[in-house]
């Protein structure tokens, strides 16, 4: 998928005004599908929008708890429950992003300023976007969201702080070419990896200062963390990638980190099989190649229905299909029957998942549960990235 350069980012408020305000046409072909994002999608968005709108706070950011996994449960740390959390507000801000309300501009364009005014208050010295216990997850969510209002904004004190949050992201890559959970460790997980290579990718975009080096490197952690024939327990795992590096005892591999390790390929660049096989022999990989992405995809498809069943209002749900949507838009390319039949399911769930009220000022609002703090900030927000991908208004995202 090809991506908008620097000298496009610029204009992208433009566009996505002028989208919003030009009139649609469409082919007969156009005319007899009926459209990805329907009028009952597109009014969860709506009323989604204004639920996060109403519970901003007025430092702007939005509240969730900050915890860690333990097992398949979501334990809030010592001193992390209900803060001020930048992960979730830096989702808060992708989501308004992905649904075409730009900075300073529009009904919700305050909104977006004060959470990027939140981020950039949160940025430390070296660089690290913290606060309240959040860390490197969130620390990737502030640097991608950081990396997209420059690109619309070209602010040079965005500029600044966005340059030393990804000079920390880099620092904080450890020998196995991954991340973990906070800086400077020794260990790494896939679900952390994905979130600093898009985060990297998108300040590469917009003309940020990145050492490919680290691009490279992440991507050999994901390359070595693919399962092969040679390696899977049986047949279902081909495909699949694992939560660290095949060679690592105490392994697993599930739809959320299939989706991720397939997310941190295309974002590396790697958008083919023969991309894939060329990375390969130039790294000189003298194992088991990777299962093509074709494979992958299959993997991820026989998988959904069992993650939403069993997980419809979990986390894993939630951050599983956050990256899922990423990959199979990506992939959308190749095949986009597979993206559109693919996202038609996942819109459903999230419609049923969708819980529904009626705001102070007698307006429709829209909150997705999950497991994560009882706000209700990050299952929503996801929820609105997710839904808004056809779309196209995030460059991150775009084709």
């Amino acid at each position: 998928m090809r991506r908008l350069g620097p000298l496009g980012l610029p204009l992208l408020a433009l566009a996505v005004a002028v989208l919003l305000l030009a009139p649609v046409r469409s082919s007969a072909d156009d005319r007899a599908r009926p459209p990805l994002i329907d009028a009952p999608t597109r009014a969860a968005i709506e009323s989604g929008l204004r639920f996060l709108a109403r519970t901003q706070q007025p430092d702007g950011s939005w509240v969730s708890d900050a915890g860690q996994k333990v097992n398949e449960e979501y334990v809030v740390r010592p001193g992390g429950k209900n803060v001020h959390h930048v992960g979730v507000t830096a989702l808060g801000i992708l989501a308004f992003l992905a649904a075409g309300h730009v900075p300073g501009r529009g009904p919700y364009g305050e909104v977006v300023d004060r959470a990027v005014e939140f981020l950039l208050s949160r940025v430390q010295k070296d660089g690290y976007v913290a606060a309240d216990e959040t860390r490197m997850y969130s620390h990737a969510f502030a640097t991608l969201a950081l990396a997209e209002v420059y690109g619309m904004s070209r602010a040079p004190a965005l500029r600044e702080r966005l340059q030393s949050a990804v000079e920390l992201t880099v620092k904080c890559q450890n020998a196995t070419g991954g991340w973990r959970y906070v800086p400077f460790t020794v260990d790494s997980d896939m679900s952390v990896t994905v979130c600093q290579v898009v985060a990297l990718r998108a300040a590469m975009n917009v003309g940020i200062k990145v050492n490919r080096e680290a691009i490279d490197r992440a991507l050999r952690y994901v390359v070595d963390s693919a399962i092969t024939a040679d390696i899977a327990k049986d047949d279902s795992e081909v495909g699949g990638f694992y939560y660290q590096p095949s060679t690592t005892r105490w392994n697993r591999s599930s739809f959320p980190l299939t989706a991720a390790g397939l997310t941190t390929l295309f974002q590396a660049g790697i958008y083919d099989d023969a991309a894939l096989a060329g990375y390969v022999a130039r790294a000189g990989i003298d194992k088991n190649p990777p299962p093509s992405i074709a494979k992958t995809v299959e993997y991820m498809e026989r998988s959904y229905d069992d993650i939403a069943r069993s997980y419809g209002s979990h986390y894993f749900f939630f951050y599983g299909n956050y990256y899922a949507a990423q990959a199979m838009y990506n992939w959308g390319g190749v095949d986009p029957s597979r993206w559109e039949r693919w996202y038609d399911r996942v819109r459903r769930d999230l419609l049923r998942l969708e819980r529904r009220s009626t705001g102070p000022d007698g307006r429709p609002e829209s909150r997705w549960e999950s497991n994560v703090g009882d706000t209700h900030a990050f299952g929503t927000a996801i929820a609105i990235l997710i839904l808004s991908m056809p779309f196209d208004y995030l460059p991150i995202h775009q084709k």
